[in-house]
């Protein structure tokens, strides 16, 4: 591939992940630097569920290697409390926590609630106060964003728009919004577990390859441990060609 690849899970304490990256002497507190030592991005999910004092984002940074990425999963305060109507403070204050990643933050994710609308005023205001120095993601859950309308908004602010699969929970639609592409796999059979195995990645293989351009790729079947055996298989077989 001639164009970065960032393969990772969503979250890495899990134990789950013992006998695939992990055994059962490594010490939790390690658990981050022994994850970079196979995967070279991860998804941070711990940052929509509260805030963190300066030090800890400082510690992130200087865990990881250089080239290592981070994708951030932005608060819910601002996704699923506010529901996209925050005013440019929030943001900006979400922004400056993520940027002490510097340049290890790779993209920032907006995770929509699936009762979550589509409202073009609401949508517009909140896009306005966004920086545009930092990649974007969207992952939308409810069917009305899935859309002609919302798609050509997208492409023109460079937002991607996140294309998840959730074992048909939700809707999912493989639709190319901007310069780089955002892949999660939630899960083969259920939400948050199942692999997906050899098979199963062969169709996100094909799209990585089609796209052609900075593709993240983050799997969240972390439950069961499924994760990190999927985003070491999927490195293996783009490593072969297969």
């Amino acid at each position: 591939m001639d164009f970065p690849i960032y393969i990772g899970t969503s979250g890495w304490n899990y134990e789950t992940f013992i006998g695939s990256i992990f055994d059962k002497k490594t010490p939790k507190r390690k658990y981050l630097e022994t994850y970079c030592k196979f995967f070279n991005s991860v998804e941070l999910n711990a940052s929509f569920y509260r805030s963190f004092p300066k030090r800890t984002w400082e510690g992130w940074y200087n865990r990881t290697p250089d080239g290592f990425i981070w994708s951030v999963k932005a608060s819910r305060f601002i996704t699923h409390i506010k529901r996209l109507d925050v005013d440019k403070d929030s943001i900006d204050y979400f922004f400056s926590q993520a940027g002490l990643l510097k340049e290890k933050l790779g993209v920032v994710l907006f995770q929509l609630p699936p009762t979550l609308e589509f409202k073009r005023e609401t949508f517009s205001k909140f896009l306005k106060f966004l920086p545009s120095h930092v990649p974007v993601a969207l992952e939308a859950r409810h069917g009305s964003w899935f859309k002609k309308e919302v798609y050509e908004i997208l492409k023109e602010k460079g937002l991607s728009f996140v294309i998840s699969h959730t074992a048909g929970k939700y809707p999912i639609e493989k639709v190319f919004t901007a310069d780089f592409l955002y892949i999660r796999l939630h899960g083969a059979k259920a939400l948050y577990r199942g692999s997906y195995g050899e098979e199963g990645l062969k169709e996100w293989i094909d799209l990585i390859r089609a796209f052609s351009k900075k593709t993240f790729i983050y799997f969240d079947n972390t439950a069961d441990g499924s994760a990190a055996k999927d985003a070491l298989l999927l490195k293996k077989l783009l490593h072969e060609g297969t």
